[in-house]
């Protein structure tokens, strides 16, 4: 009977280590791996016009190329609804235009975000170009004399941190304008009347806006016009009024025809799905490493008593 009682006793207890053993086994165990991440300060840009941006750096007539393209096949965007989707549409357009070897860069380069920097500097300048021709007359009131001075102050900062988010703001609720140094038109209408006028303007008569040499100029077509920089956003219905009408006196030598691509913030609802994708999103900046030193720091004790003095 005694033995029969201690046999049921280990049959028991080897089921509860059993038991315990299992249990141990189907918790995960947590990876021991160590995963980072360097974020940028700025908000993420769209990825439609961080493409033109790397295709220009492969060769300038390339951006306005893909603009065309896009242009052109912007219905069959519009369908798209997820975000893979539009990416596989953004590659269609913007691979034809590269040569073999760079094709398959093309796209590793979108997914480091390598040209997010430089359409930040773009938002930059676009708004100081908004800051040069605050709405309403000059007669503000209070609210908008402490915007406009808050507006110079950011301006300023970000002098001295050209990295620093911008989140720039669309003017009276537009998504482009055309800055021509001495008129900011938000219409194109407006613009269609300058353009008729800007004819007699020859010479040095007329103010011209600073270029730069990272700026997108329509095919160097009309040396000594008057210059318009276009600030917009690929995708949006301004843009393409804008874009199509700048092009026609570019192409007539009426003006020297600059684009700026910038998406202000409250526009994202006025551009097609494709259009705004990667805008706000958090940029995590590529090419970057941690490197983790570990070292021992055990101490043994030891019977110094024993040691020679020298």
């Amino acid at each position: 009977m005694g033995c029969l009682w201690r046999s049921r006793c280990w049959v028991l207890i080897v089921l509860v280590l059993l038991n315990i053993g299992s249990a141990f086994a189907d918790t995960p165990q947590r990876p021991k791996n160590v995963q980072t991440a360097l974020r940028a300060k700025w908000s993420g840009t769209p990825l439609l016009l961080e493409a033109a941006e790397l295709l220009s750096n492969e060769k300038k007539d390339l951006f306005w190329d893909f603009i065309e393209i896009w242009l052109n096949t912007e219905k069959d965007a519009a369908r798209s609804e997820a975000a893979k989707d539009c990416v596989k549409k953004i590659l269609e357009c913007g691979r034809p235009l590269l040569r073999e070897p760079l094709k398959s860069l093309f796209e590793f380069s979108l997914m480091l975000r390598s040209a997010s920097p430089r359409l930040v500097l773009f938002q930059q300048l676009a708004e100081e170009s908004l800051a040069s021709f605050p709405l309403g007359d000059e007669n503000y009131s209070d609210d908008e004399t402490e915007e406009k001075l808050l507006t110079e102050k950011k301006i300023e900062r970000r002098k001295l941190d050209p990295l620093h988010g911008v989140n720039l703001k669309s003017h009276g609720g537009k998504c482009c304008w055309v800055d021509t140094g001495e008129h900011l038109f938000l219409d194109v209408h407006e613009l269609l009347a300058w353009l008729q006028g800007s004819i007699e303007l020859v010479g040095d008569s007329f103010p011209r806006p600073e270029i730069f040499d990272f700026d997108h100029i329509y095919y160097e077509l009309s040396v000594g016009s008057p210059v318009a920089i276009l600030y917009g956003a690929l995708g949006t219905n301004c843009f393409k009024e804008f874009h199509v009408a700048l092009v026609k006196a570019a192409k007539e030598g009426k003006v020297k025809y600059v684009l700026r691509p910038v998406l202000p913030a409250g526009c994202e609802s006025k551009i097609n799905h494709c259009g705004s994708v990667g805008a706000g999103e958090s940029v995590n900046l590529g090419g970057y490493g941690v490197e983790l030193a570990l070292k021992n720091m055990e101490y043994k004790a030891m019977d110094d008593s024993t040691v020679k003095k020298g």
